[in-house]
């Protein structure tokens, strides 16, 4: 898949974030809905880009 693509597909992706008003802890969670939201997937675990 061409950067380009990829890049048109993040662009769509929404990324909530709570703060916690007691522990101002921030839960951040990535909605990953349509089917080519899940093709890119993998570019949102924590871990990307890691040599294994």
């Amino acid at each position: 898949m061409s950067v380009d693509k990829v890049l048109d597909i993040a662009k769509t992706i929404t990324t909530l974030k709570i703060k916690l008003q007691q522990s101002k802890e921030t839960l951040s969670k990535t909605m990953l809905i349509t089917p080519k939201h899940k093709s890119i997937a993998q570019i949102f675990k924590p871990n990307f880009g890691e040599n294994s």
